[in-house]
């Protein structure tokens, strides 16, 4: 097999990194064998190592690294590391140099604020956020998705998760001084007002920038379409811009030609931004959605790789008492295997022009996804798949006496549902204890399902759910040299970390979330170390509001944390943060509204507007925005 050895080091001018280790394919220790590290992109480097069977071998694989600069070695510090059993691949910090935690902060790009903006926040706002990274310490900026989701010129746009194009950047992030528009009068009126506002207001930003984006057409396309870097772009691009621009022309009534000038300034404009970045020693995060808009223009050119007669979701948790329903369809991988998941790769490696690092969204769907009816509205009445469904031999051996007419209905209340592929076979209906029908149920009744209920949750498809990952995403995880990062949060299947720690991917610790059981909060000695540790996500209340839900609930988490404050003030917040430094994790990534509200200055009136997504509410508006400009942050 192939390990690839990845390592952060900031290396100066003349520096060489080696790897080597006890055997013969590391070099036996000798520096003169030793595998050279390649040079990757800022901070990064790497070496793809074939290494031996486990099984062949007398004693666990040790490895090391050092630096030769003019001719003279240098190890890192620490013991020796050691290869786990079956690890394809790797991520390290080089020990001698750097601290093991990264910080970082995470925001949506839209919701950035900066006096040069148009009511949202811009590729241009990166690089300023940048240089308040750097006086801060973080390394690392994490955003949302990017993509284009334009489908309807209104607030349904606003939501980053549902691109119209897993591929095209959205030109709303447009900088307009930067695509040649002069500041006028009427510029300046109509960016003072669009900025005036306290929260994004998505439509009469995009479409008051789509007035400016036809008169930049008009006055550079001419000599723009025949440039050097604009066939370049093209070329590199051809997979998938045709078919995007004439979905959009198709859309609006127009010419294909203005939204390839538009990806192409897009493109332009986010490059830039990230070689700032890069040249001030930070790294971009970038997130890559599990769905695409159903009408979108990935279905519309591939519609051979969707299931369009389901929509997926998320079963029940403490975010949505009825599940999330998103709308999308699902993946076809029986289809995508046949081109090893070429749509996949090639999505990835068009993000990886501008990414470091990225989040996948929903990591949980790589091994099941909940596929809901596609009449329903909530997540109710939705199965995994795959999924081993049960006979009813298999109900009645487990001690349920099963009768269709009254178990296996078409409404809410129902305690099974039907398999859609094998129609004689069945799923426990999640959260069926919340049924009518089964308060009815008498007493030994409730208990057989139950059992069958928690075997069928938790454990029946452990194996399968493993293979069905390890088919998928070793592939995806290879096409790109990003570092991959997995949202594994909600209802966890057993498998999820075994497979993530085995293709290393780091995984998602939430602070207020715990993954092991009993635990209230989670425990600095739980965490693993190759995880993003973060005090909440976009879909959760801020720090701070959080701590204002529930004052029982406050109490106790502080009292874990040695935190004596009986109110919750901006110290509060600054002690809470400062305990989460304590963490083994390679990454502590902040959100932005947390180190916001370090200052009491920031706070807002109430702290639940602060919050970005509210998952139980279909119709969320994305439009949470700084109360503070990038300019006087700084």
């Amino acid at each position: 097999m192939k390990t690839l050895f990845q390592l952060r080091y900031d290396s100066r001018w003349g520096e060489e990194l080696f790897l080597t280790g006890n055997t013969s394919e590391l070099g036996y220790w000798n520096t003169e064998k030793a595998v050279p590290m390649q040079y990757v992109r800022h901070g990064i480097w790497s070496a793809l190592v074939e290494t031996q069977d486990f099984a062949s071998l007398p004693t666990e694989t040790k490895y090391k690294y050092f630096i030769r600069e003019n001719g003279q070695i240098r190890w890192e510090d620490g013991p020796n590391r050691v290869l786990s059993e079956g690890q394809e691949r790797v991520w390290d910090w080089f020990g001698m140099t750097e601290r093991k935690t990264m910080k970082g902060v995470a925001v949506p790009l839209f919701s950035l604020c900066s006096w040069d903006d148009f009511g949202i926040g811009e590729f241009a706002d990166l690089p300023k956020l940048a240089d308040w990274c750097v006086s801060k310490g973080l390394k690392i900026i994490q955003i949302l998705p990017i993509n284009d989701t334009t489908a309807h010129y209104d607030w349904r746009d606003s939501y980053p998760y549902n691109a119209i194009s897993a591929f095209a950047l959205n030109p709303i992030y447009l900088n307009l001084q930067q695509l040649g528009i002069k500041v006028d009068v009427n510029f300046r009126v109509y960016r003072n007002i669009l900025n005036k506002s306290d929260y994004v207001d998505y439509p009469k930003v995009l479409k008051t920038k789509w007035r400016y984006f036809k008169k930049a057409f008009a006055a550079q396309w001419d000599s723009l379409k025949d440039s050097e870097e604009f066939q370049q772009f093209s070329k590199e691009n051809q997979g998938w811009l045709p078919d995007y621009a004439q979905y959009c022309a198709e859309r609006d009534g127009n010419g294909t030609e203005i939204h390839l000038f538009l990806q192409y300034h897009c493109d332009k404009q986010l490059r830039e931004a990230v070689n700032y970045l890069h040249d001030k020693g930070l790294l971009l995060k970038g997130d890559i959605p599990i769905g695409v808009n159903p009408k979108g223009v990935d279905v519309k050119s591939h519609p051979e790789l969707f299931n369009l007669d389901v929509q997926v979701g998320a079963p029940p948790d403490d975010f949505a008492a009825e599940g999330q329903n998103w709308k999308f369809p699902s993946y076809n991988w029986a289809a995508m295997t046949k081109d090893n998941f070429a749509w996949w790769r090639r999505r990835l490696q068009v993000m990886a022009r501008y990414f470091d690092a990225y989040r996948i969204d929903h990591i949980l769907g790589f091994f099941r996804i909940w596929e809901i009816p596609k009449g329903s509205k909530s997540g109710l009445l939705g199965h995994f798949s795959p999924a081993l469904p049960l006979s009813v031999e298999e109900i009645e051996n487990q001690g349920f006496h099963f009768v269709k007419r009254r178990h296996a209905t078409k409404d809410k209340n129902t305690l099974f549902i039907h398999d859609p592929n094998e129609p004689d076979k069945y799923h426990p209906r999640i959260c069926l204890q919340w049924t009518r029908t089964y308060e009815k149920l008498k007493e030994p009744q409730k208990q057989a399902l139950d059992r069958i209920y928690e075997d069928f949750y938790y454990h029946r498809h452990n194996e399968l759910w493993k293979q069905t990952a390890l088919k998928r995403l070793p592939t995806l995880i290879n096409a790109t040299n990003m570092i991959a990062c997995g949202e594994d949060l909600g209802m966890i299947p057993a498998s999820v970390p075994e497979v993530m720690k085995e293709l290393g991917i780091m995984s998602l610790e939430v602070q207020r979330m715990p993954k092991i059981f009993g635990h209230p909060f989670v425990q600095t000695e739980d965490l693993p170390e190759n995880c993003v540790y973060t005090t909440g996500t976009h879909d959760m209340p801020t720090l701070r509001g959080w701590l204002e839900e529930d004052r029982i609930r406050t109490r106790q988490f502080l009292d874990i944390l040695d935190i004596e404050d009986r109110k919750i003030t901006a110290k509060t917040i600054r002690k809470i943060l400062e305990k989460h430094l304590d963490s083994p994790s390679k990454w502590n990534i902040y959100p932005l509204q947390d180190l916001l509200d370090c200052n009491e200055q920031n706070w807002s009136p109430n702290p639940m507007d602060d919050q970005i997504n509210v998952p139980a509410n279909p119709k969320n508006l994305w439009k949470w925005r700084m109360k503070i400009s990038l300019e006087d942050l700084s």
